[in-house]
């Protein structure tokens, strides 16, 4: 079984402003990702536990890298 290394936890990102997760295909050669809203999951779960559960609409790979969906507004902000 291989195993991914924890990452943030929903409440976590949340917490941080964060309402959207960017879910990629684990399969780099595919490039398939989508964007979905980070509301259906309990605050306690972190983003590497969901991780295994994915599987891929183009390739059929199972497994996925899910992220915060920064806004731009976000990204950069404290430097000009």
């Amino acid at each position: 079984m291989t195993t991914y290394p924890q990452t943030i936890s929903f409440g976590e990102l949340r917490t941080s402003g964060v309402r959207d997760v960017l879910v990629y295909c684990r399969d780099h050669k595919c490039g398939r990702s989508t964007t979905t809203s980070a509301d259906r999951w309990p605050d306690h779960i972190r983003l590497s536990d969901i991780e295994p559960d994915f599987v891929c609409t183009a390739c059929g790979k199972r497994g996925a890298e899910v992220r915060p969906k920064f806004s731009l507004a976000n990204m950069g902000a404290g430097w000009c």
